[in-house]
């Protein structure tokens, strides 16, 4: 049985847990929300007694949807009574237009995804080219 996730995700999954990293303790879920390949997704952990928790949309429009989702903005209770310290952010592919995100809304900006003008393009790494292989020169 295959998996039903898109390539697309898993990329900005990766950034995800680059920044909360499971290493610090955080459990990653992701849902996605009704509206294209927008994306919830969720963190949460235990530290110092405390429940942190954080939500990023995830977009890869161009422009960030104006207001943000409620589900984002909205801190979930914690079932054991535990205090939670919420926090929300967004993830934009490069070259996007984030002047509709409110000030104090962090913003992390996707390596994997970028606009060249309208069009939305996948950033590869460059190829590395290794010492073993003699270059070869035209004949």
């Amino acid at each position: 049985m295959g998996s039903s996730s898109d390539i697309m995700h898993d990329f900005v999954v990766k950034e995800i847990r680059n920044i909360y990293s499971s290493y610090d303790g955080w459990k990653i879920t992701s849902h996605s929300l009704e509206n294209g390949y927008d994306t919830l997704v969720s963190m949460e952990r235990r530290m110092g007694g405390h429940r942190e928790s954080v939500k990023v949309l995830v977009t890869l429009s161009k422009s960030i949807p104006s207001p943000l989702p409620e589900e984002l903005t909205r801190a979930d209770r914690a079932a054991d009574g535990t205090v939670t310290r919420h926090d929300y952010a967004v993830m934009v592919p490069a070259n996007a237009d984030v002047s509709a995100v409110p000030a104090g809304v962090r913003i992390y900006t996707m390596k994997s995804f970028a606009f060249e003008g309208k069009e939305l393009v996948w950033v590869k790494k460059p190829v590395q080219k290794s010492k073993s292989e003699p270059t070869k020169l035209p004949a």
